[in-house]
């Protein structure tokens, strides 16, 4: 547990350094207008939640993609969505994988979805790769670093926390956005 913390902090660490921003280019008044906002939305990203219904069969246990334990099968779950990355809104999930610690085979694909959504495919046989499309850092539609688990048939749940999302939420305090998520005015 030590060393994983220890990775966990390291990873941290090398992202602030290379997303430091120089003190000069930041907006210190969009800052501070958004300063509540952001942190609320940072402390609600911590928790992903997501329930669906359909053909499905799934129970897994994940602490990190590396220490997954599990299998699912789906023909095409509908599912209503609060998910990583700011990911709200409803979608369909289908496809089949199994994982043993931190081996495992996946086909899981999103194949239909709303605007809030990424639609993605998910592919591999081996050891999962956080270096991946699919679980890119600032705007992957799914979290490698994720702890939580699914349980489904016909009704499915997945309830996931994400640590790096808690960095994020504390070093927003400090106004260092960590994922890049933060409101600006650009984004209206």
């Amino acid at each position: 547990m030590k060393k994983f913390l220890l990775v966990m902090l390291l990873s941290v660490a090398a992202v602030c350094t290379v997303r430091a921003e120089n003190f000069s280019d930041i907006n210190w008044g969009e800052k501070i207008a958004f300063y509540i906002p952001n942190r609320i939305l940072d402390a609600l990203d911590f928790v992903s939640v997501n329930l669906g219904v359909g053909p499905t069969v799934e129970a897994r246990l994940m602490f990190t993609r590396y220490c997954d334990i599990g299998a699912g099968w789906s023909a095409g779950t509908a599912k209503a969505f609060k998910d990583y990355n700011r990911q709200y809104g409803a979608g369909v999930e289908e496809g089949w994988y199994w994982s043993a610690i931190c081996v495992g085979e996946e086909e899981y694909r999103m194949t239909e979805a709303t605007p809030m959504m990424d639609m993605y495919v998910e592919r591999f046989a081996g050891v999962p790769n956080p270096l991946t499309r699919t679980y890119n850092f600032i705007n992957g539609p799914r979290d490698f670093w994720a702890i939580g688990g699914s349980l489904g048939f016909i009704l499915d749940g997945n309830l996931y926390v994400h640590p790096l999302e808690l960095v994020d939420f504390v070093l927003g305090f400090f106004f260092i956005d960590l994922k890049e998520d933060d409101l600006t005015l650009d984004r209206f």
